[in-house]
């Protein structure tokens, strides 16, 4: 099977979670493609930020999303800054006086894995996203992850012993211009602000290109503005000029483009208001959708690649889109994947057209869970179950939203999660004590909870007749909304 160029994203703790000092942001591209993201797929686990049990978080949620659509996922936003520390403190650790990690086969990698890592099976199509304001620090930030794909590539291919390995093989990088965060966009200088300096964007899409040579493709994810100038309510919004608002956001694609470097960018069809005190959850709720302007903005600039982010919660709203404005490159699904994963199991077929993905796609939920306890039995082989049982658990708890008992499900998922830091507190408890038997597989746990909780159709009904299902709900929705 060959990855979709479209967007697909889906978000496992937020914009919500960069205020608490940690983001999982799982980022996947549905529509149609442009020639740029077509690797072989590959099974993969996935990246991790700013401290390791984060990892765990978005490597079983990402596996997920690869059983069920062939997408680009791009990673949560990683600053440039933390890279660029992490590099100058290995490179002088080294005794050698090398610029380059490639040179040297005995350095630690592991706090820039925390950073950069993908788990110990490549991730097949994905994007690295980068936030940050220093040119100079951006374009380490890209060396590095230039250095350390080569690295695992020549790992991959046995032609390199490294003491520790390095999983890191991305294909593409993306700047963050749309995170409205005040510790980004305000302390931080960077996220939605960067909207405001479409100039120094131009400096840093183009360190980014010097600092992977080249290798790899530079996109931007940015708001169609932001509250410049004024003091933002509905009102005094609703009032401004529209037109001046577009030819902002065309000035800023046009500037940042203007040296053939970016040629793709992910709009969110809202402004960003930073002005104020508003949360990334009023920013993505409050500020209206402007879908036009993204339609205009692709129509008007055939030669790049545009997808509309914000508001789409379905698969066939993804759809409608598409059909709305044939111009759009694809769309950018967020939280709608996180909280539903299931409704968009057919995403290949109905935004592709590509018949043969049901060869490969499972035929049902509990195929779905079997596969995946099957993954996480290995993983905790590996891996220690105490860290990271409960972000096994948290993959999988959403793909029966909607359904009855779903929730009872839920909690079943959650008095899993915590056996193994149950177990290990009675082991604390009382050492002298005789160890059980062997604990059932994570596996058989969550199989068994399921067939205890859920129906056989909820278990067993395909990917085809959940989305008939959809359809034909929404068609109710519709028309009662008509009514009312």
């Amino acid at each position: 099977a060959a990855y979709h160029g479209c967007v697909l994203f889906a978000d496992d703790a937020g914009d919500d979670a960069i205020e608490r000092g940690s983001a999982t942001k799982l980022e996947t591209f549905l529509g149609p493609d442009d020639g740029i993201y077509r690797p072989p797929f590959q099974a993969f686990d996935s990246t991790h930020i700013w401290e390791d049990s984060a990892l765990f978080r978005s490597v079983y949620c990402v596996y997920q999303i690869r059983r069920l659509a062939n997408s680009l996922y791009c990673s949560e936003m990683v600053a440039s800054n933390a890279i660029a520390h992490e590099r100058a403190d290995a490179l002088s650790s080294l005794q050698d006086d090398v610029s380059s990690l490639e040179d040297s086969r005995d350095f630690d990698p592991s706090y820039l894995l925390r950073f950069l890592g993908q788990g110990r099976r490549s991730e097949g199509a994905s994007v690295l996203q980068l936030g940050g304001s220093d040119p100079i620090q951006m374009e380490l930030a890209a060396k590095t992850v230039s250095e350390f794909n080569r690295m695992h590539v020549k790992q991959r291919d046995g032609g390199e012993h490294i003491c520790h390995p390095i999983n890191c093989d991305y294909t593409a990088l993306n700047l963050n211009c749309g995170c409205p965060s005040p510790k980004v966009a305000g302390k931080g200088c960077f996220g939605a602000a960067l909207m405001q300096e479409p100039d120094l964007v131009r400096k840093l899409t183009s360190a980014l290109h010097r600092g992977s040579d080249g290798t790899m493709p530079v996109t931007v994810k940015c708001r169609i503005g932001t509250d410049e100038g004024y003091q933002f309510t509905k009102e005094a919004y609703e009032s401004r000029s529209e037109e001046d608002e577009y030819q902002n956001l065309k000035r800023f694609v046009e500037t940042v483009a203007s040296d053939g470097i970016v040629t793709r960018f992910d709009v969110h069809a809202r402004i960003a208001v930073l002005n104020k005190n508003y949360s990334p959850a009023d920013n993505r709720k409050v500020p209206p959708l402007r879908y036009h302007h993204v339609y205009r903005l692709a129509e008007e600039f055939p030669e790049l690649s545009i997808h509309l982010n914000g508001g789409i919660d379905s698969l066939s709203g993804a759809k409608k889109q598409l059909e709305e404005c044939g111009a759009l490159s694809g769309v950018m699904v967020g939280r709608a994947f996180c909280s539903s994963p299931w409704n968009f199991a057919m995403s290949d077929e109905v935004l592709y057209g590509d018949k043969h993905s049901r060869m490969s796609r499972p035929r049902n939920r509990i195929e779905v869970l079997e596969a995946f306890g099957e993954h996480a039995d290995n993983e905790e082989e590996i891996y220690d179950p105490v860290k990271t049982r409960r972000f096994m658990c948290k993959a999988v708890a959403h793909l029966f939203a909607g359904e009855m008992n779903a929730k009872r499900f839920r909690i079943a998922l959650d008095e899993i999660a915590g056996l193994p830091k149950k177990h290990l507190r009675q082991l604390q408890q009382n050492p002298n004590a005789r160890p059980q038997s062997q604990p059932p597989k994570i596996s058989e746990l969550i199989l068994d909870a399921a067939t205890k909780h859920l129906s056989e159709d909820a278990l067993y009904r395909s990917p085809e007749e959940s989305y008939e299902m959809l359809l034909s709900e929404e068609l109710h929705a519709e028309r009662k909304a008509r009514l009312l």
